[in-house]
């Protein structure tokens, strides 16, 4: 057996209980819920077959349940459908925009209304630093250098530097909002 090997179990309802049948291997036994149904004929299936049970496929079916559950399948496909038509023509668009119009990634992004990490992911950066192969070469930043961080000086204790207020303002409740206190601490949208 390979493990693509998928096998058919039919269920259906008896009472609160649910019956497990494997008809191409013959074996039936019941259980209280489909997980136990499941768990049950992977199981039985696996013993049957001598393969481990992860390696088993299953496909549960309902006979007396398709009415209701073929719709919901086909639906399924159909959007499985689209998505896979959608996730074509993003590509598509992607690489036309950034790879031969030279639009930006960012403005590709908004243009497809995706994040840019998504518009990213279908087309490669032009001199990025993860294709640049050179030895030594650095990530390019774009804007001005970011400062040097600032340095961390202790407040005074309360009351020593003349400049300070002697009442420090109290932070907001959880139960009031910030805008209902005002800055002298008084109660009023501030």
């Amino acid at each position: 057996m390979s493990p693509r090997d998928e096998f058919q179990v039919l269920l259906r309802r008896i009472g609160r209980w649910w019956a497990v049948d494997v008809p191409s291997l013959d074996l039936h036994t019941q259980s209280r819920t489909l997980e136990g149904a499941e768990d049950l004929a992977r199981g039985m299936v696996a013993e049957a077959v001598g393969v481990p049970a992860e390696v088993i496929v299953l496909k549960m079916v309902v006979p007396e349940l398709a009415p209701v559950l073929g719709p919901v399948a086909e639906a399924r496909q159909r959007r499985a459908a689209a998505v896979a038509a959608e996730d074509e023509a993003i590509a598509a668009a992607a690489h036309e925009l950034v790879d031969k119009l030279h639009v930006s990634q960012g403005d590709a992004a908004r243009l497809l209304g995706l994040p840019t990490s998504e518009v990213a992911h279908f087309t490669p950066g032009r001199g990025s630093a993860a294709t640049d192969t050179r030895r030594g070469a650095r990530p390019r930043t774009f804007g001005p250098a970011p400062s040097p961080p600032r340095p961390v000086v202790a407040a005074p204790a309360s009351g020593s530097h003349p400049g300070l207020p002697r009442r420090q303002r109290q932070a907001p409740s959880p139960a009031r909002p910030a805008w209902a206190t005002s800055d002298d601490g008084t109660a009023g949208r501030g």
